[in-house]
């Protein structure tokens, strides 16, 4: 008797098995090639499927493609600042964590500074844009959440949680670019951040 050979067919994925693997491969396309120049055909021919599939996952194509990405890395980070806002300490000790948190996040995957927070601006698609917008209001929120108990009035919470996460992400960006170390880049936006913080009576 013959052995019996080995299966050369594609195992069957459940959808949203299938889904995932597109996702994960568009991630690592749009890491690599940035939103503009990564196409549909790559994506598809990593994740060993037809363009005709990969559109019937996602009809509207490269737009809703990258925003899905982004909406699993956001969640991803989100979770990280959440545990950190609410933490049992002190303010000025959770907001630190906060700030941490996003750091580890970035130091740990690269590649979503890139696609949440510098890649959407020049994609040319307000439905990206409207996502990277999205992306900082969901990010202030936890600010907001975390310095709202000093009861100051909604306008200068708002604010500052603003000035605070915009404060975070530009130090990130000198961070990612090689211009700060981490323990640089957690220390001065700490002390800008509190600083600013206390002087609007949010901490």
């Amino acid at each position: 008797m013959s052995e019996a050979q080995p299966s050369t067919s594609t195992p069957r994925l459940a959808p949203e098995e299938r889904r995932e693997l597109l996702l994960d491969a568009a991630r690592a396309t749009f890491a690599e090639r940035g939103y503009t120049q990564a196409g549909l055909a790559e994506v598809a021919k990593i994740s060993g499927v037809s363009k005709t599939l990969l559109y019937h996952y996602f009809p509207d194509g490269r737009p809703e493609l990258y925003r899905e990405v982004m909406d699993r890395l956001l969640d991803e980070l989100v979770g990280g600042v959440e545990a950190a806002v609410r933490a049992p300490t002190s303010t000025e000790r959770r907001l630190e964590g906060v700030i941490a948190a996003v750091l580890d996040y970035f130091e740990a995957h690269p590649d979503a500074y890139r696609l949440l927070i510098l890649e959407p601006w020049g994609s040319g698609d307000a439905g990206v844009v409207g996502q990277a917008v999205a992306v900082r209001a969901r990010l202030a929120a936890q600010l907001d959440q975390l310095i709202a108990p000093a009861g100051q009035p909604l306008a200068r919470t708002m604010a500052g949680g603003a000035a605070a996460l915009g404060a975070l992400l530009h130090v990130c960006e000198l961070w990612m670019s090689g211009q700060l170390t981490k323990d640089e880049a957690h220390d001065g936006v700490c002390r800008f951040v509190e600083a600013g913080l206390h002087a609007l009576d949010l901490l």
